[in-house]
């Protein structure tokens, strides 16, 4: 199951950098917003990654999310 989960991440990771990269984002902004984020699903409405700030303060959906919660 935990295999699935990663191959699931990889193939949703590599996806994300090709449409980016395709609407002109550079590759620092990609690695920024794709490759250095955690393997780990949003459980907010982005249907993205968490982040490495919100999943290490325990967090189990990123800022924006967070923040559109609240509201």
């Amino acid at each position: 199951m935990e295999n699935i989960h990663a191959e699931e991440i990889k193939a949703w990771k590599i996806e994300k950098a090709k449409i980016m990269r395709e609407t002109g984002y550079d590759e620092e902004c990609i690695a920024e917003d794709v490759w250095k984020r955690p393997n780990e699903w949003c459980q907010g409405t982005c249907g993205g990654l968490n982040t490495w700030e919100s999943h290490n303060m325990g967090l189990d959906m990123c800022w924006e999310c967070k923040l559109e919660a609240m509201d």
